[in-house]
């Protein structure tokens, strides 16, 4: 996937780094910081705040915004106006299930079982649901440890011994399997603001390539998409297993034009397709997934997961702290910015100030390695001026190199407030970005650039507006490999022997 293909309020540069639930309280953080609002990051929000956590310091998900007198906890997707009863309720599925059930929300039919049940209990037990079944963890993230479209008691016991053996998931669900697309929908204040289906993963024949060679072509496409690169399709026990169903193997050639799948569950940890279906789902499934979330209490936006066969619909699952990063950044489809929603219910006075500083953005990583390292309990990022900021690209040239003028240019940067970097470029050049909200700095630290140093010349300066992102603060970003490994000076060999140690033999 192209990154043109993602919309300018996040980038993949912006999101460099980030993994899992840490990407969702950036990308809401981000939002809620570039309207003007405070934002802090917490090493143990519960000094603050009641808000259940997973973690006692879950470093880089806890935060807050304030705004005037007005203040709001979050951790990862989940704002402090879902309550905590919410939360512990959707923490079991079989609660959920139960609490659905009693507000006549469509469910499958299941039984919970301990880690008391003998896999034989379970199997026996599990016939007064009916084949097909599904194991899931009572208590999974992820939708690890879900097995799907189980048909016999064999393959029952086979899956019971990997979800509860293998994988350690003691406590499981057995549930009636229903065929249909699974699909996740997303709700803030009535209204489902993003949907999407999540597709097994397949791969599609040239009539030249092994399997095995069009996954890894898969693998590598995902790898610029900032939430599916953490997704790969694993070719694992699972892989083999389904396409030994249809007589192929890794090894196998598919036919130009021939599609397969290579894993037969949509789920998040293995390599599942998602499709922005928002503007395209029926009117009924968001009805549908609106009251779900309504029959809960006081849980204002959250995530739904359901089965959708094209007639009926049955409630998987409803996440207060859902994954929202996978809106944003789908495998097809138009990406859906949930935190602007979110911004847009908890604080509804910063809608105007909702697009000003699209590209800006601040660096999530430092600030969890300040906390990890308990110098403080919270970092409050810098806050962005109630104005529009402006940036230029400076390409300089002249004597430059090893004359101190990086650093030089950094120390003006810091002591004016101006944000960017400074770079080297292969050409010997230097490459200066600069924003701030004054354009009159921006005009004087380019005369300050370009007069140079004692040691660095400057013969040319030219200057371009810059659209691209910035991160807050003034860095140099180091060298490229390339370009050390052109300036370092190479050794001629002849038969192992270097050409130094020929001449020296020589002279002997």
């Amino acid at each position: 996937m192209e990154s043109s293909k993602f919309p300018q309020p996040f980038t993949p540069k912006m999101v460099k780094g980030i993994k899992g639930f840490s990407m969702c309280s950036f990308l809401i953080g981000l939002e809620g910081w570039r309207r003007g609002l405070k934002l802090k990051y917490y090493g143990d929000i519960h000094q603050y705040s009641d808000i259940i956590t997973k973690s006692r310091k879950p470093f880089g998900r806890s935060y807050s915004f304030e705004y005037k007198d007005k203040i709001h906890y979050f951790n990862q997707s989940r704002g402090d106006l879902v309550s905590n009863e919410a939360v512990t309720i959707a923490q079991s599925k079989q609660k959920t299930k139960k609490h659905l059930e009693r507000h006549s929300i469509p469910v499958l039919p299941s039984i919970e079982f301990t880690r008391e049940h003998t896999d034989e209990e379970i199997v026996m037990m599990s016939q007064q649901i009916g084949f097909p079944l599904i194991i899931k963890p009572t208590y999974g993230t992820l939708s690890k440890g879900v097995v799907l479209n189980i048909d016999s008691e064999s393959e029952l016991a086979a899956s019971l011994k990997h979800v509860r053996g293998k994988l350690g998931y003691k406590n499981v669900i057995v549930e009636r399997y229903f065929e249909g697309e699974d699909i996740r929908l997303y709700v803030v204040d009535g209204i489902v603001v993003a949907a999407l289906r999540r597709v097994p993963a397949k791969v599609t024949g040239d009539g030249t390539s092994t399997i095995k060679q069009l996954i890894d072509q898969k693998n590598k496409s995902r790898k610029s998409n900032p939430y599916l690169a953490e997704r790969l399709i694993k070719m694992d026990d699972e892989v083999h297993s389904v396409l030994n169903k249809n007589d192929y193997d890794l090894d196998t050639v598919l036919e130009a034009g021939n599609t397969t799948l290579v894993k037969n569950k949509s789920t998040m940890n293995q390599g599942v397709d998602l499709y922005d279906i928002t503007d395209e789902i029926d009117d009924n499934i968001k009805e549908l997934a609106v009251i779900t979330l309504k029959s809960l209490p006081n849980i204002p936006h959250g995530s739904i997961d359901m089965l959708y066969n094209g007639s009926e619909a049955i409630i998987l699952e409803v996440n207060p702290s859902a994954n929202i990063s996978m809106h944003m950044f789908p495998t097809e489809g138009k990406p859906r910015n949930i935190g602007a929603y979110l911004m847009d219910y908890y604080f509804p006075e910063t809608i105007a100030r909702a697009n000003m500083h699209e590209n800006m953005y601040f660096d999530l990583l430092d600030i969890v390695k300040i906390l990890k390292r308990n110098y403080t309990n919270y970092v409050e990022v810098k806050a962005l001026p109630n104005s529009p900021i402006y940036a230029n690209q400076f390409i300089v040239s002249g004597k430059l190199q090893n004359t101190g003028y990086q650093n030089w240019v950094k120390r003006q940067a810091v002591l004016q407030n101006i944000h960017g970097f400074v770079k080297n470029r292969n050409n010997g050049n230097v490459e200066i970005v600069v924003a701030s909200h004054d354009l009159q700095r921006l005009k004087d630290f380019q005369h300050t650039c370009s007069k140079g140093t004692e040691k660095a010349k400057v013969n040319d300066l030219k200057s371009v507006d810059w659209i691209k992102e910035i991160k807050m603060g003034f860095e140099i970003i180091p060298e490229s490999k390339k370009r050390k490994k052109a300036e370092k000076p190479s050794v001629k060999k002849d038969n192992n022997v270097t050409f130094v140690q020929k001449i020296k033999k020589l002279l002997k």
